[in-house]
């Protein structure tokens, strides 16, 4: 009887350790819809901050931009020529050039070669 009652316990135990460690391994992914934005900019303002080699503080933040749509790509929009917006769910048909966006998003750097800050994850805001 005392067997059985440590057999369950070593089950249990086991069956807790493995669910913990997978969420160790495996942490749920980020929603940068839910969170706060941490900076709020122009995307001229942020783009000047990357070529100044002082944009490091917005690398893996969430962050709102405005700009004026100069660009259209099949993955990607373009706010003043200076930042490549991915967005998540807007279809590229609702959006034209030469309109001003509001996007939040995540920064995940600038483009040396193309001289381009690079935001991934957004969402229109306005």
């Amino acid at each position: 009887m005392a067997r059985r009652y440590l057999l369950m316990f070593i089950a249990i135990a086991v069956g807790a350790l493995a669910i913990v460690g997978y969420r160790t391994l495996y942490p749920e992914s980020r929603n940068i819809l839910k969170e706060e934005a941490v900076h709020q900019l122009s995307a001229q303002l942020l783009f000047e901050h990357f070529s100044e080699e002082n944009g490091d503080q917005f690398i893996d933040q969430a962050i709102i931009t405005t700009g004026k749509v100069t660009e259209i790509d099949q993955q990607s929009i373009f706010l003043d020529h200076k930042v490549q917006i991915n967005l998540l769910d807007t279809p590229h048909s609702e959006i034209q050039v030469e309109d001003y966006l509001t996007i939040k998003g995540r920064c995940i750097g600038y483009d040396d070669l193309l001289e381009i800050v690079k935001i991934d994850q957004a969402t229109i805001t306005n």
